[in-house]
């Protein structure tokens, strides 16, 4: 009997009057409070989705398992756009859950998680502290792949890349060089019969990571563009003559195509993947001038990756750059792509509860193992395997409400 210490009773070897003995009651009364406080416990996780109707399996798991039916949200660079549409059908194939993603920019991104509108946020900038302190709990930065920014501009009649360095570059966008046949750029590039006509550049008026990438490359070539212009995702370019301003990637590339004569800047995906559209040569640290490509753009992350001391993912990245990779065959506009994400739901924002928590975490974990296998054939670049490390290392911090989020198989 549960809870009694009485020993077994044995048949005396003559009869004797049976003596009824009054039971302990108190440990039937604990096992009874006990098995109701667990009903109730139950009952609560089922309504929060903590369970659902899988079964858990193989290591790690726990009573928990992977809810279903889930869609979460995001917003930020088009840069990854393109892969997360790829990703969003083959996540929901493998778990039931699905993702929206909406590719409004990285500053649009920024500030709705901030607000707490989506469950995670995607730039190619790491957050600066202005934006860090603009969110009410601690974030984790989470690389999730790499790519490259190219510098596209339409030429007629010119059918070679036109080859540039980051000091012509910072003198096209702050219009000390005007025209296409300037000496600092005919000088650098020989073999060319450049026009006369004027440089139109085009820039982004929205916060982007396209832009933080191209002019954290120009404030690292020149600096009078560093201690006038600086980095960011969106920057006070100087007024120059013919410059147009648009929103959007899309918008950026059509009105760079469409424009004789103008510069602009794009993200390897779109760039290669748009028929027809010119892009420039740009000389790395080496002083080689390299068309960009997917393996010199993978070989420049591998080469900047091994010499980056990366900070954790719950500290800040404010620091960390991509470009100008040593190597010499390094294409040098390389980028991060980044996921943010709440370290801890609840409070109001998100995730919202710990069934969307437990998808988050399964999401991200997900897009950085699995989900690589579809980054090259749309021009991105895997993740290292010392940043997976680093990521899995943050997504075993994540909460909900300060405590611990349950394991799910």
């Amino acid at each position: 009997m549960a809870g009694s210490t009485e020993p077994p009773a044995m048949n005396p070897p003559t009869p004797v009057p049976k003596i009824v003995r009054r039971r302990n009651l108190t440990p039937v009364y604990v096992a009874v409070a006990i098995v109701v406080i667990a009903g109730i416990v139950v009952a609560a996780g089922f309504q929060a989705g903590w369970f659902s109707a899988k079964s858990p399996s193989g290591p790690g798991t726990s009573l928990h398992a992977c809810p279903t039916g889930i869609t979460l949200s995001g917003a930020g660079a088009n840069i990854v756009n393109t892969l997360v549409t790829a990703w969003a059908p083959a996540f929901n194939t493998a778990t039931g859950d699905q993702v929206s993603y909406n590719p409004a920019g990285s500053g649009t991104g920024v500030t709705d998680l901030q607000s707490a509108q989506v469950d995670f946020a995607a730039s190619d900038a790491p957050l600066n502290s202005t934006q860090t302190a603009g969110f009410p709990d601690p974030v984790l930065t989470l690389p999730v792949t790499a790519g490259a920014l190219t510098v596209i501009y339409t030429l007629p009649g010119i059918t070679s890349p036109v080859q540039l360095t980051g000091s012509v570059l910072a003198g096209i966008f702050n219009g000390s060089i005007t025209n296409w046949n300037a000496t600092p750029i005919s000088s650098i590039n020989p073999s060319l019969r450049l026009p006369s006509a004027t440089i139109i550049p085009i820039v982004r008026s929205d916060g982007a990571g396209t832009t933080y990438v191209l002019t954290d490359f120009l404030s690292q070539d020149n600096s009078p563009w560093a201690s006038s212009v600086g980095k960011g995702l969106t920057v006070a370019f100087p007024h120059v003559s013919g410059e147009e301003a648009v929103k959007g990637n899309a918008l950026e590339v059509s009105t760079v195509q469409k424009t004789s004569y103008a510069i602009g800047y794009s993200d390897l995906t779109d760039t290669l993947g748009t028929s027809g559209l010119q892009y420039a040569k740009i000389q790395n640290p080496s002083g080689n001038y390299i068309l960009p490509d997917l393996a010199n753009t993978a070989s420049a992350i591998a080469d900047k990756a091994g010499a980056t001391a990366f900070p954790a993912s719950t500290a800040s990245w404010a620091s960390v750059s991509m470009v100008n990779a040593a190597g010499t065959s390094d294409y040098p506009l390389a980028t991060l792509i980044y996921f943010y994400i709440y370290q801890d739901g609840g409070h109001g924002y998100s995730p919202t509860s710990v069934a969307k928590s437990q998808v988050v975490r399964d999401w991200l974990n997900w897009t950085i193992t699995t989900g690589q296998s579809l980054s090259n054939e749309l021009y991105y670049v895997t993740l290292p395997s010392g940043l997976v490390s680093i990521d899995q290392a943050g997504l075993g911090t994540l909460s909900y409400n300060g405590a611990p989020i349950p394991a799910c198989g």
